[in-house]
């Protein structure tokens, strides 16, 4: 392993070489609730071993990695600190160990011990090994790279794993604590293994929890509910209904219609969510059966505490457990299913409620309505079956999803799409353009207002004349050969040695500026404002050196501004699409990161499609989802509740969201695999803290 060790470290280090770099590796990759049940035993004790061993590595050097960070950012040329792209970071040497091991053939067990042993070696390791090359980098006089704080709303904390109610839950001992979600039983319960006769030592468990529980009280509840038990088979669907005796269930059916329905509060105190959940898992008849209840309330408290959503949509949520945990006791596809009616209802009502930012918005009332109207109802229904869900959940769509409304969004959403496709395919080849522009002896001698003109605007008229060129001509127009004849035309030095050809070339070149500008739509305003400074120019042309010189323009142009502007977008472009632009003269700025020193883990932002973000327009913050990204990436379109549209450049977000009046709500197109993925966080952290 000495041996082998740092030629792997060496291949894992040369595949960071971009912003996506080591996401490929396994200690980096985020587990989901879905590829659980894809795993083996084995798999699953690697993840936890190697998530343990990289969690005390990252405790043991935390303060020295983030100075790291800052300097091999630095030394990467980025402007801000990423410390996903460190190839030095603790990951790197997690993954060359376990790729060591399993080229070698280590056993699965053997390398959970010697990774054990592993971590606090080297811990220590690099934790000295990240304060050296710091030093060595500070010696060198290497300028640190600073952290960038993105702000996110004081009301839009993260989904955040939650244990909800363990002090009061904790009367649900002795049964209880053998329950306790870790990976492995997660696991087991999604591959419907959970209650698998086993003969091996990590299921004595199981039939030491049956054999306790299934005496004392609760048995005559546990009894009737004994005929419901699928043993979560969840891999084979047919295998459900054969367990399920018609006759059985009928009878069941009968005896929960026969009680009444439980009230809102209770005398003890407990909330009807958690007197259904205490009732539930006493008269479970199988570790699978509680396991199930607390990963739906583990759900629901995610969903339930995260105040992206407005606290009435909150509150209906959370008022839709009983009814989850009655139907999974029943249904446990609802884990494995996305398209589960259970698991669709919950969607859409959490990635429908992010539309709505304030709670006198008069769309959100409606839309509240129909959750209490078509949702509310199921909390306090005795479920036997999805189908009250079926019914909530179409209601509610034909509420919220109008064929009409969402073909008009639909056409909205292409259209403004369209126009800014091809603002950025145009804006693209002028950026190639450029480059040559710059090359032209003529540049340097112009000035600035006539160079800005050549590489802003008239470098857009030539790029849409090759775009719309279906002839495939060098020059479609003549535009790119008409600027030889601007740039002669705007030195008086050059002018005043041949008026008679200045006066030939002056109608037929403001002609062909003004046809060229009309192509892309260019405001009229701007273009007098150009024609005016160029026409003092060409009079300078009629009067003698001396006089001329002191009216001149400001010769030179800045060498930045040459190709440096951001993407230009036509007032009928803008139109069609919202499009936001820098105010006049501020395009060139680029947006300055804010430093601080602290928040190590501070990302760039990077979205994808069905983002939410905030926005401020005009003093008031919007809430806005992105719907389409440009096919370069430089250009986003969003749209509101109200089927608003506003688009920008990536260069103006970035501004926006440096100077606070943009932030990120949600990066997930669903809140709700997101809750069930804080879940499967929560079930890692126990495994790494109890061993299991």
């Amino acid at each position: 392993m000495g041996e082998r060790f740092p030629a792997v470290l060496r291949t894992v280090f040369q595949r960071y070489d971009g912003p996506e770099a080591g996401h490929d590796d396994l200690v980096s990759q985020a587990l989901h609730l879905d590829q659980l049940e894809l795993m083996d035993e084995g798999q699953l004790q690697e993840r936890v071993a190697l998530a343990r061993l990289l969690q005390h590595v990252l405790q043991q050097a935390e303060a020295s990695l983030s100075e790291l960070h800052s300097y091999v950012s630095a030394l990467l040329g980025l402007p801000r600190v990423c410390p996903q792209r460190n190839p030095l970071r603790p990951d790197s040497y997690v993954t060359a160990l376990q790729q060591v091991m399993t080229a070698m053939n280590v056993p699965t067990r053997v390398r959970a011990m010697w990774l054990h042993h592993m971590a606090p070696a080297l811990g220590l390791a690099l934790d000295q090994a990240y304060q050296a090359w710091s030093d060595q980098l500070r010696r060198q006089n290497v300028r640190r790279a600073g952290f960038t704080v993105i702000r996110t709303p004081e009301t839009t904390p993260a989904v955040k794993p939650t244990q909800p109610g363990r002090a009061q839950r904790a009367v649900w001992t002795p049964q209880y604590r053998q329950t306790v979600l870790t990976l492995d039983k997660l696991r087991r319960l999604m591959a419907g293994e959970l209650d698998a006769p086993a003969d091996d030592a990590q299921s004595a468990y199981a039939r030491q929890f049956r054999n306790e529980f299934e005496s004392g009280p609760g048995a005559a509840a546990r009894a009737t509910l004994a005929t419901l038990d699928t043993s979560f088979q969840t891999t084979v669907p047919a295998a459900l209904d054969a367990l399920q005796d018609m006759q059985q269930l009928n009878a069941v059916v009968q005896r929960m219609q026969q009680r009444p329905a439980a009230p809102v509060g209770r005398a003890d105190g407990r909330s009807l969510a958690e007197a259904v959940r205490d009732d539930l898992s006493s008269a479970a008849t199988s570790m699978s059966q509680v396991l199930s209840l607390e990963v739906v309330s583990q759900m629901v408290a995610n969903l339930a505490q995260d105040a992206r959503l407005l606290a009435p949509v909150r509150k209906i949520i959370e008022r839709l457990e009983p009814a989850l945990l009655r139907l999974v006791i029943i249904d446990p596809r609802f884990f494995i299913d996305r398209m589960h009616p259970a698991r669709q209802l919950l969607q859409e009502i959490s990635q429908r409620g992010l539309a709505f930012a304030v709670e006198d918005d008069p769309e959100f009332r409606d839309f509240l309505l129909s959750l209490q109207r078509h949702v509310s109802p199921l909390s306090v229904l005795n479920i036997e079956s999805v189908q009250p869900f079926e019914v909530a959940l179409k209601q509610f769509l034909q509420d919220w999803d109008d064929p009409k409304v969402r073909t008009r969004l639909s056409s909205q959403i292409h259209s403004a799409a369209v126009v800014l496709g091809e603002a950025e395919a145009r804006n693209l080849r002028a950026e190639q353009m450029v480059e040559k522009l710059r090359a032209l002896p003529d540049m340097g001698r112009v000035p600035q207002e006539v160079a800005d003109f050549v590489v802003g605007p008239w470098v857009q008229v030539m790029a849409q004349a090759e775009l719309k060129d279906m002839s495939r001509s060098d020059d479609p127009g003549d535009y790119k050969m008409l600027v030889n004849d601007l740039l002669w035309s705007a030195q008086p030095t050059l002018t005043r040695k041949d008026v008679s050809r200045l006066t030939k070339l002056v109608p037929r070149l403001l002609s062909r500026l003004r046809e060229g500008l009309n192509l892309i739509g260019y405001p009229s305003t701007q273009t007098s404002v150009f024609f005016d400074v160029l026409m003092q120019l060409h009079h300078q042309a009629f009067r003698p050196a001396a006089q001329a010189e002191s009216q001149a323009v400001a010769q030179g142009v800045e060498e930045d501004r040459w190709g440096g502007h951001d993407h230009w977008v036509a007032p009928f472009e803008a139109k069609a699409s919202g499009f936001m632009a820098f105010p006049d003269g501020q395009a060139q700025a680029s947006p300055q990161p804010i430093v601080v020193e602290s928040a190590p883990d501070a990302l760039p932002v990077a979205l994808t499609l069905g983002a939410w973000i905030e926005l401020e327009l005009k003093g008031h913050w919007q809430r806005l989802q992105l719907s389409w990204i440009s096919p370069h990436g430089t250009m986003f379109l969003f749209i509101s509740a109200r089927g608003k549209t506003q688009s920008m450049t990536q260069r103006f977000f970035d501004r926006l969201v440096a100077e606070g009046r943009l932030r990120v709500v949600s990066d997930q197109m669903s809140m709700v695999e997101g809750a069930l993925d804080a879940v499967v966080h929560t079930a890692l952290r126990n495994s790494i803290d109890s061993g299991g």
